[in-house]
């Protein structure tokens, strides 16, 4: 039977003293290599697990293999005290892809201690492909394979040039998580992307683990801005990953509406990886939300068929 469990790790080097996994065990033993989710820039792992049937794509994979999520600093389970609890103005912005990814190693370590592993596989999402690419290219041995959903790597835009935030943290309202989705898509009817509520079912899920959530009107959530500082970097053509060092199978997947994650951008990343064994998936009917949309179905599928394609003995 699934099991589900959350791992406090403390992390070296950082000013938050500890980070969270969510895991979800398969219903038997597995000989797949046990599977670490990272998050984008807005909502933690509770993006990868909604209460809902059928809406979280950790379940989707553990049906035959051991599923991590990390909750990096300043987010979600690990939102810990220090600087997300001090007024924002009094630090610069907070949980960068440098201090992200020593959240993901010490995941990884864990991860692959508990299980006996040489190696595992590594997904992705958004700003999250930026730190897990960032991790993998210093440590290709830890990672089998990896894969990266709605891919950014050096698209110049203008508009986010400007927008990098000088406070830890923002707060995110209903309201932000809807129109931020909103502009995302290209039809003025979201309900051909989403379900009516699922937007407010995320907001909600995300806030419940912020304990100051309610206290301002209307409910917000505490986030950290240190992935804008990474996005404005990265819209001046600046990368923050370098591809040649992934040299592991890497399967790049967006979907087709999706204007945050571009196709021009997915395949000049392409181009430039290494491995022979590297795949460009597109999603139709999909923004960059797709984990959570209704066509979220091909997503799971695509993901659990290049993580499930070889198998290896050293996974208890």
């Amino acid at each position: 039977m699934e099991t589900i469990e959350l791992v406090r790790l403390p992390v070296q080097g950082g000013s938050e003293t500890q980070i969270v996994l969510r895991h979800r065990a398969p219903p038997g033993p597995s000989t797949l290599p046990p599977v670490l989710l990272v998050h984008g820039a807005t909502f933690g792992s509770a993006l990868f697990d909604l209460p809902r049937l059928g809406y979280s794509l950790m379940a989707a994979l553990a049906e035959r293999r051991f599923v991590y999520a990390l909750d990096a600093r300043g987010y979600g389970l690990s939102l810990g005290g220090g600087v997300m609890d001090a007024p924002p103005e009094q630090h610069p912005p907070f949980a960068t892809a440098d201090e992200v990814c020593r959240d993901i190693a010490a995941a990884v370590s864990f991860i692959l201690d508990r299980h006996g592993a040489d190696a595992l596989d590594l997904v992705g999402f958004s700003w999250g492909t930026i730190t897990a690419s960032r991790f993998a290219s210093a440590n290709a041995d830890k990672v089998a394979r990896l894969a990266l959903y709605a891919p950014l790597y050096k698209e110049v835009r203008p508009l986010w040039r400007g927008s990098v935030p000088s406070e830890a943290y923002r707060r995110i309202r209903l309201s932000d998580v809807i129109s931020r989705w909103d502009a995302d898509l290209p039809s003025a009817d979201a309900a051909v992307y989403r379900e009516p509520d699922i937007a407010k079912l995320l907001f909600e899920t995300v806030a419940a683990l912020d304990p100051q959530s309610g206290s301002c009107a209307p409910a917000a959530f505490r986030c950290p801005n240190g992935a804008l500082a990474d996005l404005a970097q990265v819209a001046q053509g600046r990368p923050l990953f370098e591809p040649k060092l992934l040299t592991m199978p890497v399967l790049l997947i967006r979907g087709e509406d999706d204007v945050t994650a571009t196709d021009a951008d997915a395949r000049r990343l392409l181009a430039l990886l290494p491995s022979r064994d590297k795949r460009y998936c597109v999603v139709k009917k999909g923004s960059h939300f797709l984990c959570v949309e209704r066509g979220r179905g091909v997503l799971y599928g695509e993901l659990n068929a290049f993580l499930g394609r070889q198998e290896t003995r050293s996974v208890a």
